[in-house]
């Protein structure tokens, strides 16, 4: 699995997809948003935005055009007749994804340290890392659902955004939906990045109450056992091969 994961993190620093979307546009959105903002007062909610935008479209999005690309090229088929698991591919992939995503955040929270003036505690910095953890894990699992349910590149691509901006508009990542419709609000408790945000938002806060932390990750949590479970069980080793809710059916016509 070690080896699997290396060659996946070496892959990933040369994709297109993961250049853009894991390491320049968290960065030139940081950058951007604080210079057009400009208010110490904004910069723990505009990091905890950044932080977590970069998670939801760098993992969903940038872990579905991938296993898309590989399944296309057959690297799965030939995985396929190895011993490997599909739980552990899985497993590997997504300690890959999660090894960048912090590496980004960590160039994240150094530019918000020093270019914007965030202020933030040992315990608030252990915080972040436990969340980003399970929020990479989360949507990693769910950028392998968007793959899964898709049949070609522009397929993946409307599914992904399907996926990934409603959850990001019912969100509080970058504004507050105090004055938003109540059925807004509760579009955006349903969804996993609202509790994304949530926790970010208080591990990152200034004030340093950390007791309201620990209900978002756990629900949090719960979603990403959810996902993985539904990513593992649609998982295609091949275009031709049917998602896994259809391969009964598509068993019982071949013996027809």
């Amino acid at each position: 699995m070690r080896i699997i994961m290396t060659t996946m993190l070496r892959s990933m620093f040369r994709d297109t997809h993961t250049l853009v979307w894991n390491i320049v546009f968290p960065i030139a959105m940081l950058i951007g948003l604080g210079l057009y903002f400009n208010d110490a007062a904004y910069s723990h909610r505009l990091l905890a935005g950044v932080l977590t935008t970069n998670i939801l479209f760098g993992a969903t999005m940038v872990t579905a055009f991938n296993v898309m690309a590989q399944r296309n090229r057959g690297i799965y088929k030939l995985l396929r007749v190895t011993p490997f698991r599909t739980v552990s591919f899985i497993t590997a992939m997504t300690g890959a994804r999660t090894v960048l995503a912090l590496l980004v955040s960590v160039c994240v929270i150094l530019m918000s340290l020093f270019r914007l003036g965030v202020k933030l505690s040992l315990t608030g910095l252990t915080l972040m890392l436990l969340v980003l953890l399970i929020g990479t894990v989360c949507f990693t699992a769910l950028g392998f659902l968007a793959a899964n349910l898709s049949r070609d590149e522009g397929n993946v691509n409307m599914i992904s955004n399907l996926m990934s901006f409603p959850m990001l508009l019912t969100s509080e990542a970058f504004y507050t939906l105090e004055h938003a419709p109540a059925w807004v609000v509760i579009l955006g408790k349903l969804q996993p990045f609202h509790y994304l945000v949530d926790a970010m938002s208080t591990a990152v806060s200034p004030q340093g109450n950390i007791s309201g932390i620990w209900m978002p990750l756990l629900i949090l949590a719960g979603f990403t056992i959810l996902i993985l479970g539904a990513a593992a069980w649609t998982f295609r080793w091949d275009a031709e091969h049917p998602a896994g809710w259809k391969q009964g059916s598509a068993n019982k016509a071949a013996t027809m």
